[in-house]
């Protein structure tokens, strides 16, 4: 069975409890920067991030118990190698813990974890999801000076131990030549986003009304 595990913000957790509005910051190039620290030696893995999704669960905006977290995880995308990153509005429970100091929650091992999208885009936001996603690659906690420290403690160092760990899940995938992790951003919804015209596609649309309203006043 998949335990759950989270991450406090002992330090900020009012602000945590005022996040409003979801949004998804995938923060790439931090994350490859920690798995490819010293502890990996000369064979880093890549962390390479896929096309976002969008899933309408206004219900699932605001995670407030143990089942809301199931029930998120179950709409999983993708293959079962491939990590989901949730990203919501507030996040207050997880693994039987009601806590709103909580920012993220992950299935340990497994390939799914949400985080608060105001914590994913600020100072601590590639922390947040480096020590989630080493819960889905099968790392616990580890009290300290480490990126599975229980709470964010700006530090994101993974010993050799947790890198021979990390090695081990189906997650790292390899072609032979060298090794990474596919993943998939969701962001969840109350309603569909309304798609914005690109620049260009909007001066044809305008260009477009223009030359009937021309044409309509020669008439």
């Amino acid at each position: 069975m998949k335990a759950f595990k989270m991450l406090l913000l002992t330090f900020g957790f009012l602000v945590a409890a005022q996040a409003k509005a979801g949004f998804i910051t995938t923060n790439e190039l931090a994350l490859d920067a920690i798995f490819s620290q010293a502890s990996f030696g000369n064979n880093p893995i890549d962390i390479r991030i896929g096309v976002a999704s969008e899933i309408i669960a206004p219900s699932l905006l605001n995670i407030t118990s143990n089942a809301e977290v199931s029930q998120l995880f179950n709409l999983h995308i993708g293959a079962l190698n491939i990590v989901n990153f949730y990203f919501i509005d507030t996040i207050s429970a997880c693994g039987g813990t009601i806590n709103a100091g909580i920012v993220g929650c992950g299935e340990l091992p497994g390939n799914d974890f949400v985080v608060e999208s105001s914590f994913a885009s600020g100072r601590f936001g590639g922390e947040l999801l480096a020590h989630e996603l080493g819960h889905n690659l099968g790392l616990a906690h580890l009290t300290g000076s480490f990126l599975m420290n229980p709470s964010l403690n700006n530090n994101t160092t993974l010993t050799t131990g947790e890198v021979s760990t990390i090695r081990t899940s189906s997650l790292v995938q390899t072609d032979g030549q060298g090794f990474w992790i596919d993943i998939n951003p969701v962001l969840i919804v109350a309603k569909a986003s309304t798609p914005v015209p690109e620049p260009s596609t909007l001066v044809l649309l305008l260009l477009s009304v223009g030359f009937l309203v021309r044409k309509n006043i020669k008439k």
